[in-house]
């Protein structure tokens, strides 16, 4: 007997960011670093693309139970890479969308994802510009609720730097569908 299920669904999901550098590498230097500092270099990151399901809540850290070491983590992330002395910066902004101007019934949350070398006030005013587009441009017929933020920044002291914003899911929805 085989059980026939549909796509994974996140629900809960968390927000962190972090930065790092290194004199060694980038990848398994200062990205692992911005990985030690957001609090989730325990485990192998999954990138997803930028929607969150109705159904889904946001959590902290201090409320949920991370996975066990080695695990996949999905996540929405913005990641930046620069060398020394420069600025590098990146951010995630999400809003829920609702069906009407009552704000009652929400249809999911949009997220949007920069990264470079902007200063925080320039990265904030960039992903304003991106989700208004995007939301304009594809999910025009609902309503847009509030941006939240997630930003990140960082001076390069060392050879190598990264910072980075995420949104990091930790359970899902699995429904089952009948034949």
């Amino acid at each position: 007997m085989v059980k026939k299920v549909g796509n994974l669904i996140p629900n809960t999901f968390f927000i962190t960011k972090g930065s790092g550098d290194s004199d060694l590498e980038k990848h398994a230097g200062s990205y692992h670093m911005a990985l030690y500092d957001a609090g989730i270099s325990d485990f192998n990151i999954m990138t997803y693309s930028s929607v969150i399901p109705a159904t889904a809540h946001l959590a902290t850290m201090d409320e949920i139970d991370l996975p066990p070491f080695g695990t996949e983590l999905k996540t929405i992330m913005a990641v930046s890479h620069g060398y020394q002395d420069e600025f590098v910066s990146a951010g995630v902004v999400y809003a829920w969308m609702y069906k009407d101007e009552n704000f009652d019934e929400k249809v999911g949350a949009l997220v949007c994802e920069v990264s470079g070398r902007y200063r925080i006030e320039e990265l904030e005013s960039r992903l304003i510009r991106v989700i208004n587009d995007l939301h304009q441009k594809t999910y025009g017929k609902y309503y847009l609720g509030e941006l939240n933020f997630i930003t990140e920044g960082i001076t390069i002291e060392k050879r190598y730097g990264t910072a980075l914003a995420a949104l990091c899911f930790v359970d899902f929805l699995m429904p089952e569908i009948e034949d």
